[in-house]
């Protein structure tokens, strides 16, 4: 049995603290390379474009960029816990970016492999 995640709205709810944090504390990132990418992070704005006018940028305090490489690292590194969540549910995993795809064997009674799926998620 297979199960698709998507997180909703995933690349812009990304807390900058908490993944440098996790850069620093789970995959040992640390001085330059830490201040590397908090500057990636900062100082950036949005703004919305239709046609030929367009909204004042605001300021961008959450979220790594889409559509880049360095985005899709940034939110992986960020949902890391969820492979160790995962796993402690017996379950199988594939995940790239906000797309995780949960696995198991239907065992019999199928009950049972239901049931820990059910846990995970």
């Amino acid at each position: 049995m297979v199960v698709g995640l998507d997180i909703l709205a995933a690349f812009d709810t990304v807390c900058h603290q908490a993944l440098l944090g996790r850069l620093e504390l789970e995959f040992g990132i640390h001085g330059i390379s830490l201040e590397w990418v908090a500057s990636y992070l900062s100082d950036r704005t949005i703004s919305v474009r239709v046609g030929k006018s367009s909204s004042a940028a605001v300021p961008v305090h959450v979220g790594v960029p889409q559509g880049s490489v360095l985005g899709s690292v940034l939110f992986t590194t960020y949902i890391a816990p969820i492979g160790r969540l995962i796993d402690q549910h017996g379950m199988h995993y594939h995940k790239y970016a906000d797309d995780t795809q949960l696995y198991t064997s239907l065992t019999v009674p199928a009950g049972l492999s239901l049931d820990r799926l059910a846990r995970c998620m």
